[in-house]
């Protein structure tokens, strides 16, 4: 099975209207949680880092995701910047070096922004 990582640096999916690109992003995660196949690992970045923090709605999908055994990785310097690292409620906190070494052992980087 070939190494896939999502790497999710928004909150949202795509550009537009911010109200579809949110709902977008929600329904992405659902199905993703729910198909045969998931990644290896989602890193989540930038403003990615608010759907693994606290008052995300989209917790449980990630939650499933990560039972299934998906590594869920939350970019450090970004929830430090943007004041949330107490916060986290899935996964782990991480760093660029270890962000570097998933994309660059990885068969395959699906980017979501």
């Amino acid at each position: 099975m070939a190494k896939k990582v999502y790497w999710v640096l928004n909150d949202r999916l795509g550009e537009g209207d911010p109200e579809l690109a949110k709902l977008l992003m929600k329904k992405f995660l659902y199905n993703l949680a729910r198909v045969d196949e998931v990644p290896e690992k989602m890193i989540f970045m930038n403003n990615g880092v608010r759907l693994t923090t606290e008052g995300s709605e989209v917790l449980d999908d990630l939650r499933l995701l990560a039972e299934r055994g998906v590594t869920i990785s939350t970019c450090g310097t970004c929830t430090d910047f943007y004041g949330v690292s107490d916060r986290l409620q899935v996964g782990v906190a991480g760093a660029m070096d270890g962000t570097v070494a998933s994309v660059n052992g990885a068969d395959d980087v699906v980017v979501l922004r």
